[in-house]
């Protein structure tokens, strides 16, 4: 035997005038860092504490007032592009249980070689590694 609850009159008879905003993430945004993701061991860990770590906080100063979209270029990018992944990384990524995050890794170019690998998520970057010999995903192009 089902029981009929009883609906306040107003709440029938009262038409839905709620608006609902949505606020979609655009890589118009400015980036947000995240350091409690970086890697601690590895080949590509974090270099905290060293020197490299102030040339890559240096970088971050720099974006820090930019937008996604006036960061990313040639020079840092999505590496969305798994098949280009290194064994290394790949092996790191499976080794952290992170290989489901592969296509959300985006670079950062330091200068030359040298590299820092975030896994970024709308204006959120979770930094992650650091890549000194380019070798997260080796380039094709010499001195790079």
């Amino acid at each position: 035997m089902s029981k009929n609850k009883k609906v306040a009159k107003s709440a029938v008879n009262k038409p839905d005038t709620k608006t609902v905003r949505t606020v979609e993430k655009t890589t118009d945004d400015k980036p947000v860092w995240r350091f409690s993701t970086t890697d601690k061991g590895g080949i590509f860990k974090w270099p905290k504490g060293q020197n490299e770590e102030l040339t890559i906080i240096s970088k971050l100063h720099d974006f820090d007032s930019m937008s996604w979209n006036e960061i990313t270029g040639k020079q840092h990018h999505s590496l969305s592009d798994t098949g280009r992944l290194s064994k290394e990384a790949i092996d790191r990524l499976t080794e952290l249980a992170l290989d489901d995050e592969a296509e959300n890794l985006f670079s950062f170019h330091l200068g030359g070689k040298p590299r820092f690998i975030a896994i970024k998520h709308g204006n959120i970057a979770k930094l992650f590694w650091y890549d000194p010999e380019h070798r997260v995903s080796p380039s094709l192009k010499k001195h790079t």
